[in-house]
């Protein structure tokens, strides 16, 4: 896979961006020699593209630090200069403030490209504007499902009295982008070839899915009713099921080891949008921002012997959860399975393997040597290896693993990353479809069933039969497939503030931590922290204070005035 060099046009403000559509020289455009051909056009693309290849964005603090703690994955640090890991945080906090100015730095260049390329004819079939105009109406949809009410912006103008603007409510703002992203449909691309780093229809019509099912949770106020919108998002994940152009990998550690290999699979298309990032920062031409496999990982940390280590270097600050745990092994089994005992996930295996490069000593003796093997964890004294149903609280998150068999190289204790991070797969298509089905008629349909099913049947574990579930069992079901399926992917905690259940969730830490698979360990102390920290005004972010402060017209938003 071709990475994408790096621009800085005057005209454009350009992060670093993996994005494999250009792969040209690096060179300065200014405005006055600026879109002369199409070259020069997709250079301007690649700026409005590039925001999310930010450590800011999806390099880490809006992905990780400010998305990726919930009811499943918990932040695994006694104490941390990441005060919004463990919901410390308030209007002042960097990486919120870093977040926010970035999404809308991207914002800025969508506006700024799609009014210097309307000025041209290197657009005939307005292919390109559509592109920028649908990361510029997700990038309101990303302000407005973490902040609420945001101000929307849609003019490059740098002017103060066009910067110091009014928020629009949150039900407004994603109403705009919606509409914005149905305009772009008919322009949009098809081509299910480019690289999954660049959008097409499918992922538009994905995204919408995503964006109307938040439209439809509790947490957004509005006017009317919400069965139009859950009708609306099974219509979009249908379009991308018809089409037949995506389908479910066999095998579900596969469609993240591509990620890390950088690497697509042009054979099944399972990742429909992911966020490239390029090289570990040993030479100017591998620069990256990105540091999935990093903060979250499994943990390696050992510095002597690094030619034989098989993992690359991982702080690993995030851990599954005890509940993730029983979805895996307790939730939603078939009777056959009950009597069976023992029933292995495949996601879990992979998420939440029994293993880490930390090293173990025991009375002054190393028994494993930190980075070289696959380090079991221990829990009381047994060992994950002598019995693997132990440890269940404290395993690092597999997902984002940096073993060597897997990222191809060794990068010199480097803490940033060429690993993908994925923003649209097809697995989430079929569970928003069954979700959006079951919630718009009222009970699930064999369509939808056979969805779940589908993705269940990838995991090699049984589902009870379709005769036996009603509309709350069935929701229930997709809700816990979800996270299953999904988690660590920065996308549970926003499922939970739409079904109306974040805080309920989340103050759950304070009672499975005392489950006997977890009290004894230090770990629980950490979650336990974490759950009994979150409050009400948690389901949104704290517009930053330097926002404020600069834009006189905007207000703290309701929950964190």
């Amino acid at each position: 896979m071709k990475p994408i060099r790096y621009y800085i046009p005057c005209l454009l403000a350009l992060s670093a961006l993996s994005c494999s559509f250009l792969d040209e020289e690096p060179q300065v455009i200014c405005p006055d020699t600026f879109y002369q051909s199409e070259t020069e056009v997709k250079y301007g693309l690649a700026g409005v593209y590039g925001v999310m290849a930010s450590e800011a964005f999806y390099g880490n603090n809006y992905s990780l630090m400010l998305s990726n703690v919930d009811d499943l994955s918990y932040y695994n640090r006694a104490t941390t200069n990441n005060p919004s890991c463990v919901f410390q945080h308030d209007a002042s906090t960097t990486e919120i403030y870093t977040a926010w100015t970035e999404i809308y730095r991207g914002i800025g260049n969508a506006n700024a490209f799609m009014e210097a390329v309307s000025e041209t004819g290197l657009d005939p079939d307005g292919a390109y504007y559509a592109e920028a105009r649908f990361l510029r109406a997700y990038y309101h949809f990303i302000l407005a499902q973490a902040w609420g009410d945001v101000p929307l912006r849609t003019s490059a103008s740098r002017k103060h009295e066009d910067t110091s603007c009014a928020a629009s409510s949150q039900y407004d703002v994603l109403c705009w982008a919606a509409s914005e992203m149905e305009e772009c449909l008919e322009n949009i691309t098809d081509d299910i070839s480019v690289q999954p780093s660049r959008v097409n229809r499918n992922t538009v019509h994905g995204i919408l899915a995503r964006l109307y099912l938040f439209l439809a949770g509790s947490s957004v106020e509005g006017p009317g009713g919400k069965r139009e919108f859950y009708g609306k998002a099974m219509e979009h994940c249908a379009a991308v099921i018809e089409t037949g152009q995506h389908r479910i990998n066999p095998s579900y550690s596969q469609v993240f080891i591509n990620m890390i290999k950088d690497g697509y699979d042009t054979e099944w298309r399972e990742s429909m949008w992911e966020v490239e990032f390029n090289g570990d920062r040993s030479s100017p031409d591998r620069w990256t921002n990105g540091r999935i496999g990093d903060v979250i990982g499994l943990r390696s940390s050992g510095r002597e012997g690094y030619e034989s280590f098989l993992c690359n270097y991982s702080y690993a600050m995030y851990d599954g959860t005890l509940q993730l745990w029983n979805l895996y092994w307790t939730d939603d089994r078939t009777a056959e399975e009950d009597k069976l005992g023992s029933v292995t996930d495949a996601r879990q295996e992979w998420n939440m393997p029994p293993y880490n490069y930390e090293g173990y000593t025991s009375g002054g003796v190393q028994l494993y040597l930190p980075s070289v093997d696959r380090t079991p964890y221990h829990y009381r004294g047994v060992s994950t290896f002598d019995n693997p149903v132990t440890a269940r609280a404290i395993r690092n998150c597999g997902k984002w693993r940096r073993e060597i068999e897997y990222e191809a190289l060794q990068d010199n204790m480097s803490i940033y990353t060429g690993i993908n991070f994925p923003i649209l797969r097809y697995a989430d298509i079929l569970l928003m479809y069954a979700e959006a089905s079951n919630e718009y008629e009222g009970a699930p349909s064999q369509a939808a069933y056979g969805h779940v099913k589908a993705v269940r049947d990838r995991a090699g574990i049984g589902t009870i039969p379709f005769s036996e579930y009603d509309y709350s069992t069935f929701r229930q079901l997709v809700r816990n497939e979800r996270g299953r399926e999904l988690c660590f992917e920065s996308l549970r905690r926003y499922d939970l503030i739409r079904w109306g259940v974040f805080v309920e969730s989340m103050g759950r830490y304070g009672e499975y931590v005392t489950d006997d698979e977890w009290v004894f360990n230090n770990k629980s102390i950490y979650a336990a922290a974490i759950g009994s920290a979150v409050k009400p005004r948690h389901i949104l972010l704290p517009i930053p204070t330097i926002e404020l402060g600069v834009n006189d017209k905007l207000v703290q938003n309701k929950l964190w005035r």
